[in-house]
């Protein structure tokens, strides 16, 4: 399961695994994992150990 907020519904999902699109590793300890919300929105959730984000990470 994946915490996800999406900009275009205004809201945070709690999505599972089905709604996975893509993963991308971007670096040494950073993990891109880019699904879909209820409505088909795209939604990125940036992972890892070497993540500096505040707040959500949206496409």
């Amino acid at each position: 399961m994946f915490v996800a907020y999406c900009d275009e519904c205004g809201d945070r999902f709690l999505l599972p695994a089905s709604h996975v699109v893509a993963l991308h590793n971007l670096a040494s300890g950073v993990i891109a994992v880019e699904l879909t919300c209820y409505e088909n929105h795209r939604v990125l959730v940036m992972s890892g150990n070497d993540i500096d984000i505040q707040g959500p990470a949206t496409v």
